[in-house]
């Protein structure tokens, strides 16, 4: 009893470790909404609701010590951007084959991750957005837009915060930030490594893990198909890590945040809320974002699933049904990462 009050007490912390500039939070905030803003109006909130997606995929860059840091940054991050749009503009409308599809892709960029760290954090930013995107693409009339306004979106997002970034190392020229760590292994001894890796099941835990997950919540997908359980895979794309967790602080903060943010989805949604009370709410999570994210894992994780369920779902005709089926599925999608989590716990013994 003692153990589990001090691990929620963990959990709750709030840090103040972390200095947060205020160029972070403008970039974040005004690149999720401009897009909105401009669509909305010209009568056409959804297209910008999707390019706000975009924007969402590259506004886990921060600034770094210097320019080419940052947009080396944002390059990888609008890479992703790019191969999850493109992959999921060609695996969408096939049904049953399309869920196949995903957890393929999935599986092969989970293997890919094994690479190096940079890569680890890619590939899973890439299976997180390629499960959005397809879910996006599916309620768009014409799938070909999705491209275009996925990259629109991410370009515009890296553009300003690339500006502010200079702004913000330029104001710092006389008290630099910390080099970004970077590491000294060559690409021949990375793919050693990765190749080695492979060549032991420790090295496919991740795969398996990710690859078991959505495969199940496919299946509940596919038995349920009117109770919007693809939220399941959101959930288990957002809450995989690549090293196993057994019941540590940030898989408690991640689980608690996503149920919290399903359930404040619901109730925003639920308001309907006008499109200005919309722009307001998406902009101040998305400039909260960084924020919360240094200081407590647990209103972070709450927060960004509120941000990802206002894009992908505003528009679209929800009760409380659906909401029910919301945190149904959340908690599902928990419990299926903690049982793949475990299996693969007592199956290294």
């Amino acid at each position: 009893m003692q153990n589990g009050k001090a691990h929620l007490v963990k959990a709750l912390h709030w840090s103040q470790d972390v200095e947060v500039e205020m160029a972070e939070v403008l970039a974040s905030g005004i690149g999720m909404i401009a897009p909105i803003v401009f669509a909305a109006a010209l009568g056409q909130l959804p297209l910008g609701l999707t390019a706000s997606v975009g924007a969402l995929a590259v506004a886990g860059v921060r600034p770094g010590s210097s320019p080419k840091v940052q947009l080396q940054g944002l390059i990888s991050a609008f890479l992703v951007a790019v191969a999850a749009s493109i992959a999921a503009a060609l695996v969408v409308g096939n049904g049953w084959l399309t869920d196949v599809l995903v957890v393929l892709l999935a599986c092969v960029a989970a293997t890919i991750g094994g690479y190096s760290r940079p890569m680890v954090a890619a590939m899973m930013r890439f299976v997180l957005f390629l499960i959005i995107i397809s879910n996006v693409a599916q309620a768009l009339a014409n799938p070909a837009w999705l491209l275009f306004l996925i990259v629109a979106g991410a370009l515009w997002a890296s553009l300003l915060s690339l500006l502010l970034g200079t702004w913000l190392c330029v104001h710092r020229r006389n008290n630099p930030g910390a080099a970004a760590a970077t590491s000294t292994a060559t690409a021949a001894q990375k793919f050693t490594r990765w190749t080695r890796s492979l060549s032991h099941l420790s090295g496919w835990q991740y795969t398996f893990r990710l690859g078991l997950c959505l495969s199940a919540a496919g299946v509940f997908q596919w038995l349920w198909p009117d109770h919007h359980l693809y939220w399941i895979a959101v959930t288990v794309a957002i809450l995989s890590q690549r090293k196993v967790e057994a019941f540590q602080i940030k898989a408690t903060q991640r689980a608690i945040g996503t149920a919290l943010g399903v359930l404040a989805a619901g109730l925003l949604i639920a308001f309907q809320l006008p499109v200005w009370g919309l722009i307001l709410a998406i902009g101040l999570l998305a400039g909260a974002r960084p924020v919360l994210k240094s200081r407590n894992y647990l209103a972070y994780s709450a927060a960004i699933t509120l941000l990802i369920i206002l894009l992908i779902d505003v528009g679209q005709p929800l009760g409380a049904g659906v909401l029910a089926d919301r945190l149904l599925a959340t908690v599902i999608g928990v419990a299926l990462v903690i049982a793949a989590n475990r299996i693969v716990r007592t199956g290294g013994r």
